[in-house]
C-alpha cells in the first residue's frame, strides 16, 4: 500500500475507534471533573489513538495491524476511563473490561461479514466495510445499554470492591481470550470452520456469564435499597417519637399553665425578674424541644434524630432547611445522603472529643436541592478525586444515590473543618 492509503486507511479506523470508545466511555462514566477539562482528556486521547494507529498500519505487518492497534488503543482509553470516573475503581474496570469484550465480539463478527461478503475487494473498501459492520452492532448495543442498563448499574455503589473484583476477573478472562482469538482470525484471512466454532462458544459462554453477573448486579441493587429502605424507617420511627414526646410536653404545660400562671405572679411579687426570666427560658425550650426545621417531614425527622444524638453527646448542632413537603428528591435518597452525612460528622466529632458545631445547611435554588455538611475532623483524614480517601459503607449510599440525581459531590478540608457539598438535580 502508498503511504496515502496508508494514512486514508489509519484516519479512518482510528476515526471509527475513537468515535466507539468515546460512545462507550461517555455513557460508562460519572462525570469527576469539568465539561472543558473532560473534552480535553478525551481529545487529546483521540490524537493518540490516530498516532498509535499510523504507527501499526506503518511498522507491523498485516495480521499484527488491528490486534496490537486495538489493544492499545484500549487500554490507553482504560486509563482515562478510570481517571476521568468518579466511580469506585473496581466498578470502573468490569464496565471497560466488558466492554472490550463487546468491542471484541463486534470486531470478530465484522472479520467475518468482510470474509463472507467481500472476499476480494481491495484493503481500503474492507477496512470501510468492517468499520460500518462493527460500528452498527456496536451502536444497537450502546442504546440497549443507556435505556435498560446504564440505570440500574448507577444505582449500585463502585465502593464494595470484593463484589466488583470477582466480576472484573471473569471480565478479563474473557477480555484476553477474545484478544487472542481475534488475532486468530485476522491472521486466517478466511472462514475456518474450527476457529468460527470456537469463536461461536466462546460467544455464547460470555452471553450465558453476562445473563448471571445481571442477576448478581440486581442482587446487589437489591440489597442497596434494602439497607437505604431500613435507615428510612429507622429515621421515620423517632421522628414519630419525637413528635409524639413533644406533643406530650406541649399538652403537659398548656395543662399546667394555671400553676405556671401563679408560680409566674409569685415570682413577680417577690420581684424576682430573674428568676421569671430562667422559667420562662425553661418552658420554652421544653416547648421547642422538637423543632419542625421545614415541612418535609423526612427531613424534619433526620435533622430532629440527629439533634437529639448531638445533644445526648455534648456536641452543638446548628441546622438549617428549606424543602418543600414535596420533594424531588425520593425519602429514601434523603436518608441515604443526609442521614449518612449527619452519622459522619458526629462520629468525627465524637472521635475527636469535639463539641462541634456540626453545620446543617438545606437549600432549594432553582431547580437543585444543595445539602452541606460542615463539622471539625481529625487531622489524619485525608482526601482522594474530592472525596475521602477512606471510605465505608456511608460514603458509598451518598454516592450511589447522588448518582441518580446527576450530584456533584464535594469534600474539603479548611482549617480542621471538613465540609461536604452536594448538589442534586431532582
Amino acid at each position: 500500500m502508498s503511504v496515502i492509503q496508508i494514512i486514508t486507511i489509519a484516519f479512518f479506523v482510528s476515526l471509527l475507534f475513537f468515535a466507539t470508545h468515546l460512545t462507550a466511555g461517555l455513557l460508562l462514566q460519572e462525570r469527576k471533573y469539568s465539561v472543558k477539562k473532560m473534552a480535553f482528556m478525551w481529545g487529546s486521547a483521540g490524537i493518540f489513538l490516530f498516532l498509535e494507529v499510523c504507527f501499526s498500519f506503518i511498522f507491523l505487518s498485516k495480521p499484527w495491524r488491528m490486534p496490537i492497534a486495538l489493544v492499545l488503543s484500549y487500554l490507553y482509553f482504560w486509563g482515562i476511563f478510570i481517571y476521568v470516573s468518579a466511580d469506585g475503581f473496581w466498578k470502573k474496570c468490569y464496565l471497560w473490561i466488558t466492554y472490550g469484550c463487546v468491542f471484541c465480539v463486534s470486531l470478530s463478527i465484522s472479520f467475518y461479514g468482510c470474509y463472507l461478503l467481500v472476499p476480494n475487494s481491495s484493503d481500503t473498501f474492507v477496512y470501510f466495510i468492517r468499520g460500518v459492520i462493527y460500528s452498527i452492532i456496536c451502536l444497537v448495543i450502546f442504546f440497549a445499554y443507556h435505556k435498560y442498563g446504564r440505570p440500574i448499574i448507577r444505582e449500585v455503589s463502585g465502593f464494595r470492591a470484593k463484589n466488583w473484583i470477582s466480576l472484573s476477573i471473569v471480565s478479563i478472562i474473557y477480555f484476553f481470550t477474545f484478544v487472542i482469538l481475534l488475532s486468530k482470525i485476522s491472521a486466517d484471512n478466511e472462514i475456518k470452520s474450527d476457529t468460527l466454532l470456537l469463536f461461536f462458544l466462546l460467544a455464547c459462554s460470555f452471553a450465558a456469564a453476562s445473563i448471571l453477573i445481571i442477576g448478581s448486579i440486581y442482587q446487589m441493587r437489591k440489597e442497596a435499597r434494602d439497607e437505604l429502605v431500613k435507615q428510612n424507617v429507622e429515621y421515620l420511627i423517632s421522628y414519630v417519637k419525637n413528635t409524639r414526646k413533644t406533643e406530650q410536653e406541649n399538652r403537659r404545660i398548656r395543662h399546667d399553665m394555671r400553676h405556671h400562671d401563679e408560680r409566674i405572679a409569685a415570682m413577680a411579687k417577690e420581684g424576682n425578674t430573674e428568676g421569671i426570666l430562667a422559667y420562662l427560658g425553661q418552658n420554652k425550650e421544653a416547648s421547642e424541644s422538637f423543632p419542625a426545621w421545614c415541612p418535609n417531614v423526612t427531613v424534619n425527622g433526620i435533622l430532629g434524630s440527629y439533634a437529639g444524638k448531638a445533644k445526648e453527646a455534648g456536641v452543638e448542632y446548628i441546622a438549617q432547611a428549606d424543602t418543600p413537603a414535596q420533594s424531588g428528591v425520593a425519602d429514601v435518597d434523603f436518608v441515604a445522603i443526609l442521614a449518612n452525612l449527619l452519622e459522619n460528622a458526629l462520629n468525627a466529632c465524637v472521635a475527636k472529643k469535639s463539641s462541634g458545631p456540626i453545620k446543617v445547611h438545606i437549600r432549594n435554588v432553582g431547580n437543585k436541592t444543595v445539602i452541606a455538611v460542615s463539622n471539625p475532623c481529625s487531622t489524619g483524614m485525608k482526601l482522594e478525586n474530592g472525596l475521602p480517601a477512606e471510605r465505608g459503607i456511608g460514603i458509598d449510599s451518598i454516592i450511589s444515590s447522588s448518582n441518580r440525581y446527576q450530584g456533584e459531590i464535594n469534600y474539603k478540608i479548611q482549617e480542621g473543618i471538613c465540609t461536604a457539598c452536594i448538589i442534586l438535580n431532582p
